[in-house]
């Protein structure tokens, strides 16, 4: 009987020598490890939608006295933080020595054609011509969602004018 307890003993100490011989040389194929950083990159595009709502002056008298004066929103949205500028054109029937940067609107009468002048500011004191050149346009850093540009019109009383509807369009660019 002694010897049977033994043969268990020595059968027992070899079944877990062989365990323990195996789970170590498991783990120590794994033992060891390597790393390394997964760059990861983009860049944000500048980019830019604008809408250019209706300039609607009141009905003009040319025999009153005072200006008739209105304004209009330009929408744009663009890339937070970028910088943008918006310019005015000439409009559709400049008059004779207009220039981009010193614009002469009129707008026309859709019955005899005859024009009747206006102006284009960028502020409300009006003292400020909105052009078509850099140094007439307005620049802005877009901020987060519609950023917002009011142009204000004038036109300036005691002029002739025939009766009837008058109309121009103006191009507005968004340069960014």
């Amino acid at each position: 009987m002694k010897m049977n307890f033994k043969q268990k003993n020595i059968k027992l100490a070899i079944a877990a020598s062989m365990l323990v011989s195996s789970v170590s040389l498991s783990t120590a194929g794994y033992a060891a490890t390597a790393t390394d950083n997964l760059a990861v990159s983009t860049s944000v595009a500048m980019s830019c939608t604008v809408e250019a709502a209706a300039l609607n002056f009141q009905t003009y008298d040319p025999t009153a006295s005072a200006n008739n004066d209105a304004s209009a929103v330009i929408t744009s949205t663009c890339t937070h933080g970028g910088s943008a500028k918006i310019t005015l054109g000439q409009g559709a029937v400049a008059a004779a020595g207009s220039t981009d940067a010193a614009p002469l609107r009129q707008m026309i009468n859709g019955t005899d054609s005859t024009k009747l002048r206006y102006d284009l500011y960028q502020n409300e004191a009006r003292d400020v011509v909105f052009g078509n050149t850099t140094g007439t346009g307005k620049g802005f850093t877009a901020s987060t969602g519609a950023n917002t540009t009011t142009v204000y019109g004038r036109i300036t009383a005691g002029l002739t004018a025939s009766v009837g509807s008058y109309a121009d369009s103006v191009l507005v660019t968004l340069t960014y």
